[in-house]
């Protein structure tokens, strides 16, 4: 009788198993729930969402990045629209040991050249979800979190300082110590050449 009852038991949460995979697998960038903690380090991540595809057995949302620019600790990234415009330059904070694959070579952000495009896989887990399909009684509570905030103003980032000029307190001596050896060298070859004559 157990025996019977585990097997049913297996059989229901493989069956549920199968459900949840298969409507992963039809997801789509509009079916994205983003977490909390993705939305409030880049409250606009939805708009950068180009497919959900499958990346190493995963689900995963795929995006598309260009460097802009790169300085001492962080990199500077446009990403692509669906629409194929690029949304404006946001600061990102890569670990060190973050690495792009070019070529089947792994890259180093850090090492990536300004223009390099490189396509970003975020896997379904913490940072995003799929809405299960619910009842259509309670279809309401689970589109609100879908759709997209606010519009909100996006800081730019700031720009690096430009380099500090040198002072200009430096005096004419050195210059005309040059003209004066000058002066003194001409003088001895005019010398020089009027006892030669």
């Amino acid at each position: 009788m157990k025996k019977i009852i585990v097997i049913s038991m297996l059989s229901a949460v493989c069956g549920l198993g199968f459900t949840v995979s298969a409507s992963a697998q039809a997801a789509t960038c509009s079916d994205v729930i983003w977490s909390a903690t993705a939305l409030e380090n880049n409250p606009n991540i939805a708009e950068h969402c180009l497919d959900v595809v499958d990346k190493n057995g995963t689900q995963a949302v795929m995006m598309n990045a260009r460097v802009v620019r790169q300085s001492v600790n962080s990199t500077i990234v446009q990403w692509r629209r669906p629409d194929g415009s690029w949304s404006a330059s946001e600061r990102r904070y890569p670990d060190r040991g973050f690495t792009a694959e070019i070529g089947g070579r792994d890259v180093r952000i850090r090492d990536l050249p300004v223009r390099q495009e490189v396509n970003v896989y975020v896997p379904m887990g913490e940072a995003w979800s799929v809405a299960a399909a619910a009842p259509a009684a309670e279809a309401a509570p689970v589109a609100a979190p879908v759709a997209e905030p606010e519009p909100m103003a996006e800081p730019e980032p700031m720009p690096e300082p430009a380099p500090a000029m040198l002072p200009t307190t430096a005096t004419q001596v050195p210059m005309l110590a040059l003209l004066g050896g000058l002066l003194l060298l001409l003088g001895g070859a005019v010398s020089f050449l009027r006892s030669r004559l």
